[in-house]
């Protein structure tokens, strides 16, 4: 089946029932359409620290905005303003179609509800039961949704002629813990209302926690209203009168406007209606015996399933913090993984944390003590347990995920960051069918990753440091292989071993193709580059177990006691492969190539190193003659 294209999705706070059940009706109608599904998200709120904010919001800048068709963007759940401009300012940008939930901005379609009319509503209902006087709990001034219902509120006391002083608006953040202190703070004013109408179900079940710890009764001393019509107003004891806000309906018909905005290039405007539920809060509902022994039945069961959860992400955790290398850390995840999702997973590493955690390149390409953004090249890893070493290749973060444009068949792909404070070590990928189920839970684990990897940075920067001492005598300052010096220190004795022992060895001699020509034409920083890169490929084809020499200027030698003749071949053209590549993606302005000649000591063979070492200089330089043929 042809894919269409694929989109992109904004939201924050992707473990809440608001954002998933938005996922939920977004995919069934991507799936319908046959689309894929980009879902780039972090857990960045209010009341968390501003740096653990800003290395959340990072995963927002990865979103490559040229390879995709459009944008769904719910901007009511960010909070961050920078980050929410940014990510407009670069819509804009892109010049592709996008759909804004909630709140208007120029030049994008808008999906809402009428939260005016809504809230209106329920302000209303509040006050046919008589009740005098009534508060109101709004979130903090930033969310445009909030203060079109704190308007709505205010409104109807100033045309009811009511007393600004009975009727008060207080302030939370939309979360639990905000509706206790709202509470905390109107018994320490001396101010408790008759009734009680919050922005949201959250701040709602978070006051009426708090005045049942008091002693007071909801509703017989209280009522309380929500806004959302979330799935604890109706676990809750008493149930919470809400507006129920039809969330998987508004991700679906997002998807909708955007499909017919794509097609028609006509930018749209919906608002949906939405309607008061009443329940046991503002009084309307009696206490429903069943309902109330189903929801503690389900409470249990949560409980229950929740311990089992929190002892398998302790196990994680202790198991991740005793790792003491990247292969390690690996393993250990792959062990656990499939307890957490049954989506394929993947880790992406910045390059330097990535080089960090191995020990390869040099001290600029490693120490670095924060990184910021995302950087250029990327290492990828797949997580899920399977059999073999753990193995990373390496892609340009332009591309997020090279496996999403590979197929064409419709699926989902939730980008989510991995960092630690503001530092960015990269950011992880579930892909398949997700199962929105999962989505809570996702974040716990992937901050114990985060936690751990932070950790293995910290201890593999302290034991590079301590090996680049040792080695600086043997090691190149500028690709981070060994230099000449190496080759007294290591290979001197392998091939004393090799010739006593009658084993194979194999020499590698590689050149690079017209240094001279990069530095006369762009400059001997531009020729730098080009000698680290063709080192870094030189250490991307072969494992730690072979040696790698810079020999000269551009030139290095490969010594292994472990390939054969055939391998070498196959390292040649993954090299070569891995050169244009990166030229390419890094779109250099000049050719980057090595021609590659090698020779095999047999074990009846007996001659000197600097002999073994001319042989396959020899068969590197009849490769340049014909690579510079090639060329004419």
């Amino acid at each position: 089946m042809e894919e269409l294209g694929n989109i992109a999705v904004f939201l924050a706070g992707w473990n809440s029932e608001y954002q998933t059940r938005l996922i939920n009706g977004i995919i069934r109608k991507a799936k319908e359409a046959n689309y894929a599904i980009s879902i780039f998200t972090c857990q960045a709120g209010s009341e968390i620290s501003d740096k653990h904010v800003l290395g959340e919001n990072k995963i927002y800048s990865l979103a490559n905005l040229s390879r995709f068709d459009g944008v769904i963007f719910a901007t009511n759940t960010i909070w961050e303003k920078t980050t929410k401009e940014e990510i407009i300012r670069r819509i804009h940008h892109a010049g592709i179609p996008a759909v804004s939930f909630e709140e208007k901005v120029e030049g994008l379609s808008l999906i809402g509800i009428d939260n005016y009319k809504a809230m209106r509503e329920m302000v209303e209902h509040v006050d046919s039961h008589g009740y005098h006087p009534i508060h109101f709990v709004a979130a903090n001034a930033t969310n445009e949704e909030s203060n079109i219902r704190q308007k709505a509120f205010e409104d109807f006391v100033k045309e009811k002629n009511y007393s600004a002083e009975d009727y008060a608006v207080w302030h939370g953040d939309f979360s639990f813990d905000s509706g206790v202190q709202v509470v905390d703070a109107m018994e320490e004013a001396g101010r408790m209302p008759r009734a009680l109408c919050c922005a949201n179900d959250e701040m709602a079940l978070g006051a009426c926690n708090r005045l049942k710890q008091l002693g007071y009764q909801v509703p017989q001393d209280i009522a309380v209203t929500g806004f959302d019509g979330s799935y604890d107003t109706r676990r809750y004891i008493p149930g919470i009168t809400t507006v129920d806000r039809p969330k998987e309906t508004l991700g679906y018909t997002a998807m909708q406007l955007l499909l017919q905005e794509i097609e028609t290039g006509k930018k749209q405007k919906l608002i949906l209606t939405s309607r008061v539920a009443v329940d046991e809060s503002c009084g309307c509902v009696l206490e429903d015996k069943k309902r109330v022994a189903s929801a503690i039945e389900t409470l249990y069961l949560e409980k229950k399933e929740n311990e089992k959860y929190t002892y398998q992400i302790h196990n994680m955790e202790d198991e991740m913090m005793e790792c003491e290398s990247l292969e390690e850390l690996i393993f250990c995840i792959r062990q656990n993984i499939g307890k957490f999702t049954t989506e394929d997973v993947y880790l992406c590493l910045n390059k330097s944390i990535y080089y960090e955690m191995t020990g390869r390149g040099n001290s600029i390409l490693r120490n670095r003590t924060i990184t910021r953004d995302y950087e250029n090249k990327i290492y990828i890893t797949k997580l899920n347990n399977e059999d073999g070493m753990p193995e990373f290749y390496s892609f340009t973060s332009e591309q997020m995920f090279p496996a999403m444009w590979n197929g064409r068949g419709s699926g989902e792909y939730l980008y989510m960051p991995v960092h630690f404070r503001d530092n960015c070590l990269g950011y992880m990928i579930l892909t398949g069918t997700l199962d929105t189920k999962h989505i809570p839970n996702y974040y716990v684990w992937i901050r114990n990753i985060s936690n751990a990897l932070e950790k293995l940075k910290n201890v593999s920067e302290l034991r590079n440091a301590a090996r680049n001492i040792d080695n600086m005598a043997v090691r190149d300052s500028l690709t981070g292989v060994y230099n000449r010096m190496g080759i007294n220190r290591f290979v001197v004795d392998m091939v004393k071993q090799a010739n006593t022992s009658r084993r194979r060895l194999l020499f590698i001699f590689a050149d690079m193709d017209g240094l001279k020509k990069i530095n006369d034409e762009f400059g001997h920083e531009a020729g730098d580059q080009a000698i680290c890169l063709a080192a870094e490929a030189l250490q991307e084809a072969f494992c730690e177990k072979e040696l790698i020499i810079r020999y000269g200027g551009d030139e290095f030698l490969v010594v292994s006691d472990a390939l054969s003749w055939e391998q070498a071949e196959e390292k040649k053209a993954q090299i070569t492969a891995l050169l244009k590549q990166w030229q390419r993606d890094e779109k250099l302005p000049y050719r980057l190539s090595m021609s590659i000649g090698y020779y095999q000591k047999e074990p009846d063979t007996e001659a000197s190193m600097e002999q073994y070492i001319n042989w396959a200089d020899e068969r590197m330089y009849e490769m340049k003659c014909k690579n510079r043929e090639q060329r004419k």
